[in-house]
């Protein structure tokens, strides 16, 4: 019997009585977009729905709270026919209405959240679980690498009152003034005349040795150019255009930039942009040992007291010359004569409109957005550069036009320095995580040595491994695709990651970056909670049908009766395994789930304990690293440390280099979360799956132990396992991009691991 709706609350004017009335008409039965008829200039939040191959997006009024879109014709409201799309993908509520005389000048926003999809929703690279939808926003259903992912994008553009009352309350004194009081404290701490000389230097990524580079070093000479005018005419608007429109009207410290990005951070719920001017970030590159790399609001005002000093000393042009000369632009370059001479096999001051403005948009992050690596992602940046310089006036709209609808040549050079970075899945993971460890903008600014913890001869294996299996014995299953993660549980380092079968066809990391459901791989964290809590292994529990929540599930295979949580485990029963999630209780599950390190949204729903929520490969291998380390949490790392490149007593011994950042002094790490009993307890119910259960094919003779995973129609195929003696770690999903059923199992990736393992370990 379902709950008694809350009473309706009549509304307090005319608005809400329009908003109650597409509610209930909503409640009722679904919208029927077609048979909205807005009036003539009626202006309301509209989400443009644009299907993979078609000419333009389809286009919804949202007058409503809520709204669902999916595939599924019978519960959703707007219906997106893909196969990319869940039944039932996303949903968009809008959230309450703000009190007073505020609700009458802010329209409440919408949130958007998905659904428990299975290719879920994509901001670029980033998944999304929740956010705030912002006029402009652009997303994908389903990652964007696929060529069936269907773009959405939220219209609703602000009206002008809101504009003139936000421009109103910024003011043009306040972040400067504050600014300006630390530069006067600090003003003796650092001088500006003459400026530092260049400290330039590659990020150089190493393996766990110290000595195996992950990529080439650059060997070049760094040019610089001595007048704005030796540049292309395009290159300081397009820089402009794209990281600081204000540039000649600020002084140092844009306040109104300040206060729009604390209005989206606030708003997004988290640090959605940032504000600093190109002053900013010249004085944070060229200041660093005085502005510091931590990611603090400290920082933050050192780095505008230089900035303000710095347009104290020097004009305008100098510093934007400054800038063009040293601003990191991805792969060691450093500034844009270096990056149009890598990038393009030309000097800066011969680029076009086209080229100029994609190096200008590759800026916010070099590493992902250089046309190498990703020439789509460098050209949709390309395009917004554009866009900006057209609306500031810089061009027009024929030369905009016309710039768009160039093709950028990309120098053959460059394709073969990164081509031939070693463990490319590994080595974007790493930029992720210094990126996540020092901040986007330091991280951007190069200049660093980094210590990871991949072991070169396992990651070789890995690689061979998952590409030899997948070509021959998964293409017999029907499985295009896999991913593989190694670490080692009594640190958490992550020795191999392989997020697919060929880096040059797709480097979608389908490792760190995809969720999948775990099938039933997540089991382990009803039966660890069980046993955390006293609950005897031995305790035996019915094999009869299941009715829970309104769900029915079946018993076991082998009939009635009862199993105990050896056999059921073993055996891998799911009635006996929701029994057990039963007895603890959903939420608990969830609790224990995020105790040993699973972050991705999850479900107190029956469901939830067979693995119907998604995770990643590289998060449960860390969870069931746990286990291996007796009940000890270590997240899984890539990086061990992080060194400053541009302080170091002799720039010629790594050893002397200023430690930012070490994992051995990380708090996070070596954290007990569950009793070293049970874990060991769980290692004897896991030693069972592979002695006589359903992953027998990943036996290796070394007291293995290990879980199989399989969902709906045989999608997803899992195995994560480890050799308790060494504590080393290895998960490994098998299946498709497009979400396409396999006709293979589970044992398939167990004997992936299996042959994998023996020769890691042997």
């Amino acid at each position: 019997m379902s709950p008694t709706p809350p009473p309706t609350r009549p509304p307090k004017n005319f608005m809400g009585a329009v908003t109650q009335a597409v509610q209930s008409f909503q409640t009722q039965t679904q919208v029927f977009f077609e048979k909205l008829k807005l009036k003539p200039g009626a202006k309301v939040p509209e989400l443009w729905v644009q299907d993979a191959g078609a000419d333009k997006a389809e286009i919804f009024p949202l007058l409503g709270d809520r709204y669902v879109v999916g595939r599924s014709s019978k519960n959703c409201d707007i219906v997106v026919r893909n196969p990319v799309v869940s039944q039932i993908h996303m949903s968009l509520n809008r959230e309450q209405q703000p009190p007073g005389f505020l609700g009458y000048f802010w329209r409440s926003p919408f949130v958007m959240k998905d659904e428990n999809s299975t290719n879920g929703i994509f901001r670029g690279k980033r998944r999304i679980q929740q956010m705030v939808l912002r006029h402009g926003d652009v997303y994908t259903l389903g990652p964007a690498e696929l060529a069936d992912a269907v773009r959405i994008k939220f219209n609703d553009p602000p009206a002008w009152y809101v504009k003139a009352f936000r421009y109103g309350v910024y003011g043009f004194g306040g972040v400067s003034a504050l600014a300006a009081i630390v530069t006067l404290l600090e003003w003796q701490k650092f001088n500006v005349y003459p400026l530092p000389n260049s400290v330039q230097g590659p990020v150089v990524i190493t393996a766990r040795d110290g000595e195996t580079l992950l990529s080439s070093p650059i060997t070049r000479t760094h040019a610089e150019l001595k007048s704005l005018n030796e540049f292309s005419p395009y290159v300081a608007k397009a820089v402009i255009a794209s990281e600081d429109s204000r540039f000649y009207w600020h002084l140092g410290v844009d306040p109104i930039g300040v206060l729009r990005a604390l209005v989206a951070n606030i708003r997004g719920g988290g640090i959605q942009e940032g504000a600093s001017t190109v002053t900013q970030q010249l004085a944070r590159s060229v200041f660093r040992s005085y502005v510091g790399t931590d990611d603090s609001a400290a920082r933050k005002l050192r780095e505008a007291a230089v900035a303000l000093k710095l347009e104290t000393f020097y004009s305008k042009n100098f510093l934007l010359l400054t800038y063009l000369n040293r601003v990191y632009m991805g792969v060691g370059a450093f500034g844009f004569e270096d990056a149009a001479q890598f990038y393009l096999g030309k000097s800066a001051k011969d680029l076009d409109l086209s080229e100029a403005a994609m190096l200008a948009g590759i800026l916010p992050a070099p590493n992902r957005f250089n046309p190498v690596r990703d020439y789509e992602k460098a050209i949709a940046q390309r395009n917004g550069v554009l866009q900006r310089m057209q609306e500031l006036g810089m061009i027009s709209a024929e030369e905009a036009q016309r710039a768009r609808r160039s093709r950028i040549q990309v120098n053959p050079k460059a394709k073969e320095q990164l081509e031939s970075i070693r463990a490319p899945y590994y080595h974007d993971q790493v930029y992720f995580d210094l990126e996540a460890l020092l901040g986007v903008e330091v991280a951007n600014e190069g200049n660093f040595i980094v210590e990871t913890a991949m072991d070169p001869q396992i990651q070789a294996t890995a690689e061979s491994s998952l590409r030899n299996f997948v070509q021959t014995t998964g293409v017999e299953a029907g499985a295009s695709q896999g991913a593989l993660v190694t670490l080692d549980a009594k640190n958490g380092e992550v020795l191999a990651i392989v997020g697919g079968v060929d880096y040059k066809k797709s480097q979608y990391n389908r490792a760190t970056q995809a969720r999948r459901q775990p099938g039933s791989t997540f089991k382990v964290f009803a039966y660890t909670d069980a046993l955390q809590r006293g609950i005897s292994p031995g305790t035996t529990f019915s094999c009869t049908p299941l009715n829970w929540e309104g769900q029915y599930f079946e018993g076991c295979r082998s009939g009635g009766g009862s199993m105990d949580m050896y056999a059921g485990m073993a055996q891998s029963e799911n009635v006996v395994a929701l029994r057990v999630g039963q007895e603890v209780g959903l939420n608990n599950v969830v609790q224990m789930a995020r105790r040993m390190g699973i972050q991705s949204e999850l479900k107190a729903v029956p469901g939830l304990v067979l693995g119907q929520s998604e995770v990643s490969v590289m998060e449960l291998t860390g969870a069931f690293g746990v286990l291996a380390n007796q009940g000890v949490r270590n997240y899984p790392r890539t990086i061990r440390r992080v060194l400053d490149a541009g302080d170091c007593q002799d720039r010629k011994n790594p050893k002397t280099c200023r430690v930012i950042y070490a994992f051995t002094q990380d708090a996070e790490q070596n954290q007990p979360v569950i009793n070293p009993d049970v874990a060991n307890t769980m290692t004897d119910l896991l030693r069972g799956v592979v002695t006589s259960g359903t992953g027998t094919n990943a036996a290796i003779g070394l007291g293995e132990v290990g879980k199989t995973g399989t969902t709906n129609d045989n999608k997803d195929l899992w195995f994560v396992g480890y050799v308790p003696s060494q504590a080393i770690v290895t998960g490994i999903w098998l299946g498709n991009d497009d979400n396409t059923p396999t006709y293979g199992s589970s044992g398939q990736a167990a004997q992936l691991w299996g042959d994998y393992m023996s020769r890691v370990l042997r």
